[in-house]
């Protein structure tokens, strides 16, 4: 057995018996999932299920309700030092867009990824190292003709890659992305999709919301179903990416049309 096939047994994530409490409302319940390596895992769900708490347990900015039966560990760990955690797994959250400031270029929202704080001006401090790192990301990203540009004056699509760069600056194992191909027109939603299957080849582990299972990666082997907080399925995309198991998961009548590792959803007609 070689090392990269015994490193994807090994678990990163163990939850047991996990409930998340948000001002007084409980948002998750009974939560008790392994998350191994090798596992590439996309996450659906209706709005308000609880996809994007989830998710935020993971980067640790929103603590689960202590007990005597529960547990959480990140690396076999029940706590981490951030720094470690932001080197073994780069984050993409929805809000981040939005808490860049006006006037502030790419370069340094890409750069902050070294300090973890938006809006600094550490590409003021990078090391050769960091500036090596972050001249290849912006290649290997296609950002070169954007770089200085305000990043709220980028499309949906630039600024995506971008805070994905920005993700990536530490060369993590494993990316942890909310929506990311959400507001994306066509054009940029497949490049998205190339480019995340790309970092799957390299042995970059993904896991993943999105609301459209046309978005779903080809190299996608795990789904999570989340609804009204709690995982209702745990499997592989053929397993579960159904008619049957979707219209359930939302509420819905719709048929389910799988092509070449490829979903889309279609009205259900009688």
């Amino acid at each position: 057995m070689n090392d990269e096939s015994i490193k994807d047994r090994i678990i990163w994530a163990s939850l047991k018996n996990i409930n998340v409490y948000i001002d007084q409302n409980k948002i998750l319940s009974d939560i008790n999932i392994n998350l191994s390596y090798g596992e590439n895992i996309v996450i659906l769900g209706p709005n308000g299920s609880g996809k994007s708490t989830f998710l935020k347990l993971l980067n640790r900015s929103i603590y689960p309700i202590n007990s005597n039966d529960s547990s959480f560990k990140l690396f076999n760990k029940k706590n981490i030092n951030i720094w470690d955690l932001r080197k073994k797994i780069g984050f993409l959250f929805k809000e981040m867009e939005q808490r860049v400031t006006n006037g502030v270029k790419l370069y340094d929202v890409i750069s902050s990824g070294f300090s973890g704080i938006f809006n600094s001006r550490y590409s003021n401090l990078l090391s050769e190292r960091e500036k090596v790192k972050l001249n290849n990301l912006i290649t290997e990203w296609e950002l070169s003709t954007i770089i200085y540009n305000e990043f709220q004056s980028l499309s949906d699509g630039q600024k995506r890659r971008g805070l994905l760069a920005r993700a990536l600056v530490y060369e993590p194992d494993i990316l942890v992305l909310d929506e990311p191909f959400s507001n994306l027109d066509i054009k940029s939603n497949f490049i998205l999709n190339q480019n995340l299957n790309k970092l799957i080849k390299q042995s970059v582990n993904i896991i993943y919301v999105t609301h459209s299972i046309e978005s779903i990666l080809s190299k996608t082997n795990r789904v999570l179903l989340i609804k009204e907080g709690k995982i209702i399925g745990d499997g592989s995309p053929y397993d579960l990416i159904n008619t049957k198991t979707l219209s359930y998961l939302f509420n819905i009548s719709i048929k389910v049309i799988e092509q070449e590792g490829y979903w889309r959803m279609l009205p259900f007609s009688n």
